[in-house]
């Protein structure tokens, strides 16, 4: 794979059209790193390092702030090198510092001075404490560690490595520890499907409807980190039975004008290129994040069934090649913006495209075995056969808009936080079928032309605001509410084309209405007494759902009241040895297309149809762990044990003509055990 890395420096003013054609220079021919720094020898250099205090391990990536005493204004700043070390410029005058990292107490440095004639301000070695307000623990484990522990989440910083080059979201999730991906994009946390996946900490149009659609269209270049949260507190969002994944997506915090741009290739045909632009200047920071993907991916898959009557066997050999290409573009940007020294105003605007071509032929071969007969997928003849074609057109069109506010207090760690978001999300699916009769490897012609157009259209709406107000310097109180509104329309039309007219399969085409709305409010308190930390909370979530089947006015609604409660414990035993002990209730709503009862029509001999009856699935998860931490790396383990009652599950069901029916069902209870070993 071809990777070339680009950087362009602070302290150049560059208007928007400019950055698009220096976009395109690049994007045409390769992409280069640079960085430029310009030195007025009428201002002194503000340096330092900054270190981990209990261990002296040099901090990278931490954020140095230089303000105006006079206003509070923000005059430079900068990022620590993988040294810990940073230079800021500033011209003669008073100032004041503010050094931060993230699980890490913001160090505060006032009374800077800088006189006329003075050349270099050295603050010496600054060193950062873990923020026990936080109760989060992360440690931080030396530059070949890319990964860093809290109580109840693991954090991935993905943009170093060089494998995620040029990929998608979903390849980032297929690297990260205890995720699994399959072939279809599906995401696995701990075993379990039942995952719930963020983007900067809320669910986004940039994951789609389906899911999986949507994380192959996230270009690797746009993604920060990745965190997963396998026992949640209950600030978090009570939807997803295993866990939390949340993606958090790139957004620079230097002075002036930085950048990255990329290209890549790979095989299969996967091709992509990114650039990340950032340009910060007093009070006002711009982002913006482009990324272009394409891919290409062969699959191949086969089911045998055999059905008995009497002494005969039935049986069906069906082989599956298919092809599916994609071509994905993703915008993101945004403005922060200080209203004041404690105050800021963030809005961004996402906007994704996507299309895809899908080329499915199914082969079915069918064969019937009399008596004592062998039987067999390999003993069934492949000479005479029936093929049906399929070949789809997807588009899928995603607008997201975010603001966020927040603010801080005189009281260190009192925060308040509130949001408001509204995305709308589109797939368009067109493919027409064709089925037809080999009769010893020769086409008979077609014997069935049909057609199908799905829409789906999804406009999320959500409002959440969270404040935290600390109690001493070992204490701390939490609490918010959060609203969600999403609607969901799917209209799903089957033709098919006899004595030259199209006419409408009514068995497999209807009109169909989703509509959720999720109320929330959550309380939080956590405090540290020597070695031993702790944190307490619950959250209370209502739950109102309802579908409709606009062709027969089937009308299901749902509500649900549910309270789920959390619980993390952590004992330091000394000598970088910590216990960590959890539990936390979960729950899983069906799926939008678990509930819709339409019908795939790809393969017309084996059906799925969703269950607008089913009720959710909830879960007691409790998790238990060690860490031992090292200089260069730490090692460690977990036992969890998660118990789910209202288990939904796909039951296949034969119909009288031969075919199957798949459809989800509550059916029991399941507990699931697992034991980890990591050595990062």
């Amino acid at each position: 794979m071809l990777y070339f890395f680009v950087s362009i420096v602070q302290s150049i003013y560059i208007h928007m059209k400019s950055i698009l054609y220096i976009y395109l220079l690049f994007c045409v021919s390769s992409s280069v790193y640079s960085q430029k720094e310009t030195r007025n020898f009428s201002s002194a250099e503000i340096s330092g390092q900054v270190v981990e205090e209990t261990n002296g391990i040099a901090l990278e990536f931490t954020t140095v702030s230089i303000f105006s005493q006079k206003d509070s204004s923000l005059v430079g700043g900068g990022l620590t090198d993988e040294n810990g070390y940073f230079k800021v410029d500033a011209k003669p005058g008073k100032y004041f510092a503010k050094i931060e990292f993230l699980s890490y107490a913001t160090l505060n440095i006032p009374n800077i001075s800088i006189k006329q004639g003075q050349e270099l301000i050295d603050l010496g070695i600054l060193r950062l404490s873990p923020d026990a307000i936080s109760l989060d623990m992360i440690e931080i484990t030396g530059q070949k560690s890319e990964t860093t522990f809290a109580l109840d989440k693991r954090v991935f910083n993905v943009g170093k490595d060089l494998s995620n080059k040029g990929g998608t979201a979903q390849d980032i999730l297929d690297n990260v520890p205890s995720v699994t991906v399959d072939v279809d994009g599906g995401v696995s946390l701990r075993g379990s499907g039942n995952v719930r996946i963020l983007i900067d900490g809320r669910p986004s149009g940039l994951v789609g409807i389906s899911g999986a659609n949507g994380l192959r269209s996230i270009p690797a270049n746009m993604i920060d980190r990745v965190e997963v949260i396998t026992n949640p507190s209950a600030r978090y969002e009570a939807e997803g039975m295993s866990g939390i994944i949340n993606i958090v997506l790139k957004k620079d915090n230097r002075s002036g004008m930085n950048g990255s741009f990329e290209v890549s290739g790979g095989w299969p045909e996967n091709y992509g290129l990114g650039a990340n632009v950032n340009y910060r200047k007093g009070k006002t920071n711009f982002f913006v994040n482009y990324g272009l993907n394409y891919n290409f991916n062969p699959s191949v898959g086969y089911t045998y069934q055999e059905r008995y009557l009497g002494d005969t066997t039935n049986a069906s050999y069906i082989v599956r090649n298919g092809e599916r290409s994609r071509l994905a573009n993703s915008f993101r940007a945004g403005m922060d913006f200080s209203l004041s020294e404690n105050q800021i105003l963030t809005g961004s605007f996402l906007y994704r495209y996507s299309i895809s071509d899908n080329n499915t032929p199914i082969n079915y071969y069918d064969h019937t075995f009399l008596g004592n007969e062998p039987k067999g997928r390999l003993l069934v003849p492949t000479f005479n056969y029936t093929q049906r074609s399929e070949i789809e057109k997807e588009t899928s069109p995603t607008l997201e808009y975010t603001l966020d506010y927040v603010k801080s207090y005189a009281k260190e760690g009192q925060q308040l936080k509130a949001s408001v978001q509204f995305s709308s999300n589109i797939d368009n699916e067109l493919a027409d079928y064709k089925q037809g009769y080999f009769n010893n490897d020769v086409f008979e012609g077609n014997t069935l032309i049909q057609r199908s157009d799905n829409n789906e259209d999804q406009q999320t709406t959500i409002i959440q605001t969270d404040y935290v107000h600390p109690f001493g310097k070992e204490s701390k109180f939490e609490a918010g509410l959060r609203s969600q509104i999403r609607n969901i329309s799917n209209d799903y039309l089957v033709e098919e084309f006899e004595n030259g007219y199209w006419s409408k399969l009514t068995n497999f085409s209807n009109r169909f209405r989703y509509t959720e709305n999720v109320q929330a409010a959550y309380a939080i308190y956590g405090s540290k007494i020597n070695k031993f930390s702790y944190q307490g909370g619950l959250r209370m979530e209502y739950t109102g759902i309802n579908t409709k089947l606009l062709e027969t006015e089937e009308v299901n609604p749902r509500n649900f009241l549910n309270l789920f409660p959390s619980g993390h414990i952590n004992y330091d035993f000394g000598a970088d040895n910590q216990v960590q002990i959890s539990f936390s209730r979960r729950i899983q709503r069906p799926r939008f297309r678990e509930l819709n009862p339409f019908f795939t029509f790809s393969d017309n001999r084996n059906l799925f149809s969703g269950n607008p009856n089913l009720n959710p699935e909830f879960s007691n998860s409790f998790e238990i762990g060690h860490i031992k931490y090292w200089d260069k790396g730490n090692i460690g383990s977990n036992i969890f044990w998660r118990h789910t009652s209202n288990v939904i599950q796909r039951v296949i069901s034969i119909n009288d003509d031969g075919t199957t029916l798949t459809q989800p069902l509550n059916l029991a209870k399941s507990d699931n055990t697992g034991l980890e070993f990591f050595c990062i």
